[in-house]
């Protein structure tokens, strides 16, 4: 670990990343003391020179090496499509620069073992924003399946959206893009098996099944392209111990529903309603309930950061930590797995 420095002084940070990273991320990090945003990184050099100069930062580049060479530079946050992460993160760390980094951690299992490898071989703080899971919403949550479930016997987690219903509702972007690691697996799935990992361990296999509803989006100059990366999913996981759980989204309904989780266990049920209200109950009670909750991703995102800079700064552990990332990121391999093959497959093991 690099020296501690005294609380009181920010961290100088880099937002690598034109998209969330401007609409979550560098408005978050702008509003919190303990961080000094310096310079942003896009593909699109005017872009990033026109986000810089929006936003009174020092530096706005496409070149990502300048970015990372900045004079005073601290730490990172990755925010790049997912193929990039690993060449971002691991050119980061080498500098000796902390890396906060987009979910899910890599491409793939392997590339999320180089970056960890290549954090802890810098002696850098690593984190992984899985930061879904600090919303109100889902921390109350978590906190009464704790309580009152006991071991799981049926887990669903359903999300129906309707903002790329239309083929024009969204532009093409590397969201809709395969090869780039797009899709709403990498967008919401990741969360939401971090949701059941966080509350019920292991999982011992899955079968899943990806769809792409709306199958062609307008490119920048008018044209229109195929989307090879998923708008639709549905998996379906067994737990290490017993248990099932379902994971759905479809992002091209014609009408917007809340997000519904229900957790039945053992001992009682607690159950995430579409008004974000909170139940729960132990066998032979009433449910009682709670809300509606706040599910702000810019104040989870404060939380991930708030722990970042205790780690950098008070030696303290980041949360959520990069082991996380590697679970989950295992996970998602075996979705992936499991969707092309069409078959049940067991997660990788971890390990270095």
């Amino acid at each position: 670990m690099l020296g501690i420095v005294p609380a009181a002084s920010p961290v100088k940070i880099a937002i690598i990343g034109g998209g969330y990273g401007t609409k979550v991320s560098l408005p978050v990090l702008s509003g919190l003391p303990e961080f000094e945003p310096a310079a942003i990184w896009s593909r699109r050099p005017e872009r990033a020179r026109e986000l810089a100069e929006k936003e009174g930062l020092s530096l706005g580049t496409a070149d990502l090496d300048e970015l990372l060479d900045l004079p005073g530079l601290e730490a990172v946050h990755v925010a790049t499509p997912v193929t990039m992460h690993a060449e971002v993160a691991i050119a980061a760390a080498s500098r000796g620069l902390h890396v906060l980094c987009e979910k899910p951690l890599g491409a793939n299992l392997d590339e999320a073992l180089q970056i960890v490898t290549a954090i802890e071989a810098a002696g850098v703080v690593g984190a992984v924003n899985y930061g879904r899971r600090l919303q109100e919403t889902r921390a109350r949550l978590l906190d009464r399946v704790r309580e009152v479930v006991g071991s799981p016997r049926m887990v669903s987690v359903s999300l129906v959206h309707n903002d790329h219903a239309e083929p024009d509702s969204r532009p093409f972007t590397w969201v809709q893009d395969a090869e780039m690691g797009g899709g709403r697996l990498q967008g919401y799935g990741v969360h939401d098996l971090d949701l059941l990992l966080e509350a019920f361990g292991e999982v011992e296999e899955v079968a899943a099944v990806t769809e792409v509803g709306v199958p062609q989006r307008p490119d920048g100059d008018g044209s229109m392209r195929e989307v090879t990366a998923e708008d639709a999913y549905g998996l379906l996981l067994r737990f290490k111990g017993g248990g099932v759980g379902l994971v759905s989204l479809v992002a091209t309904a014609r009408h917007k529903r809340g997000d519904v989780v229900e957790v039945h266990g053992e001992n009682g049920t607690v159950r995430l309603d579409a008004d974000r209200r909170l139940w729960w109950g132990r066998a032979g009670e009433d449910l009682t309930c709670e809300g509606p909750l706040q599910a702000s991703s810019k104040e989870a995102f404060g939380h991930v950061a708030r722990a970042f800079w205790a780690a950098i700064r008070e030696g303290t552990s980041p949360d959520p930590p990069l082991e996380e990332g590697l679970r989950v990121q295992a996970l998602l391999d075996a979705v992936y797995k499991a969707a092309a093959e069409r078959c049940w497959v067991e997660p990788r093991p971890i390990s270095g």
